[in-house]
């Protein structure tokens, strides 16, 4: 029997390159995938366009030479390149990645009805069903990109609400977002993590310091302002404690109001800010492995790739208590969850865990075996390709 031919449209770098990365290592054994690629991502990426992939993560599975095609969404052109690509392919079934940009909406709105008039299906995974941060008029310009696919893959409970709110009537299936495990090369213990985060930050983090860390892009709804908030509290109580913040800032919506709180509140020394993207994988790793907490204090969001990427760490989370995905997680006692908007809240968990070390230890290794069983990238491969072949 072939295998089903899959037309894969995908980003291959940053949270969601590192999610199609872990689910084609489990595609490419049940089905022939035909890779597609964005060479921008947004106007900010025009200055330095991408070309090929550079992640080291994602080059474990996807290597360099895999032939794999690169549009560029914001480009008519391109539209028609991708049809001619897909006539030359004849995929059973062309599968897209969407995230939550505006600028794509046009592509895929004309893109999967071309799709209609070559009798393909197409499957949209929907990483946000929306904007966190939404524009005037952006529920209905995704709501019409949306209807015309043939199915709807969305990653928590939250999202096919509120896809089915808006009036949406075609399939929708939730398939969990998969374990970040394979992110752990254990390429440094937790002592060499230390020293490397000491050198680059120009520090000295002693064994005696508790660290807690925030990982990830900074932006308004990921509520990086409201750990800088509940530092004073934990310090008040436990004062060898040191806060590191560390993630782009490129997207930021105000700068400059995360240093500023912390000059307003004295925690110059106390807390660190590190706003580069980090490439580097050594880095990364030691960036989460000289830490004792992750603390994710969104205010905004249903799913994190960065909480799962802590977990594979096998490091305890504190993430903010929304959405029903959130909530399973913490039921399943994999996370501890705090109040979003609240410092105190926050201070509190970090406080609890940091005085009860057993239990903190016992977080961390309940929540990695849990997410190796439940959360693996092999079911959720064969959930896709029920998906596909019921479309067939």
């Amino acid at each position: 029997m072939s295998k089903l031919k899959i037309l894969y449209i995908t980003p291959l770098r940053g949270g969601i390159g590192h999610w199609s990365r872990c689910l084609i290592e489990e595609l490419d054994k049940l089905a022939d995938i035909t890779l597609v690629t964005f060479k921008r991502k947004r106007k900010e990426d025009d200055t330095k366009p991408f070309t090929r992939i550079t992640d080291d993560f994602i080059l474990e599975v996807i290597e360099p030479e895999r032939p794999h095609h690169i549009i560029e969404y914001n480009n008519k052109k391109s539209l028609e390149d991708l049809d001619k690509l897909t006539d030359k392919i004849k995929p059973d079934c062309v599968y897209f990645i969407m995230w939550a940009g505006r600028q794509i909406t046009w592509f895929l709105k004309e893109y999967s009805k071309i799709l209609k008039k070559k009798n393909i299906p197409i499957v949209l995974t929907v990483h946000e069903a929306y904007p966190q941060i939404v524009q005037e008029g952006d529920l209905q310009l995704f709501t019409d990109a949306y209807v015309h696919a043939n199915h709807i893959v969305v990653l928590t409970e939250n999202a096919l609400s509120d896809l089915r709110n808006a009036g949406i009537t075609i399939p929708i299936s939730f398939v969990p977002h998969g374990n970040y495990h394979a992110m752990n090369k254990d390429k440094v213990d937790d002592r060499e993590a230390r020293d490397i985060i000491s050198k680059h930050l120009s520090i000295q983090i002693g064994d005696t310091v508790r660290v807690v860390l925030f990982f990830g892009f900074i932006r308004d709804y990921k509520g990086l302002i409201y750990l800088i908030r509940a530092a004073p509290y934990v310090l008040k109580k436990l004062p060898e404690t040191l806060f590191i913040a560390a993630g782009s800032l490129e997207l930021a919506e105000k700068q400059l109001q995360y240093q500023n709180e912390i000059q307003k509140l004295g925690l110059e020394n106390k807390f660190l800010l590190f706003g580069e993207y980090i490439k580097d994988y050594i880095l990364l790793e030691s960036f989460y492995k000289a830490a004792d907490i992750v603390v994710y204090p969104y205010i905004g969001i249903s799913q994190s790739g960065a909480m799962f990427t802590a977990i594979g760490m096998k490091r305890p989370v504190i993430i903010s208590e929304l959405g029903s995905f959130i909530k399973k997680l913490e039921k399943q006692g994999v996370i501890m969850t705090s109040q979003p908007k609240d410092p105190k809240s926050i201070s509190e968990k970090i406080v609890y865990l940091f005085t009860h070390e057993e239990e903190r230890k016992k977080l961390s290794e309940r929540a990695y075996l849990i997410l190796k069983k439940e959360y693996n990238w092999k079911t959720i491969a064969n959930d896709y390709i029920t998906i596909f072949k019921n479309l067939k």
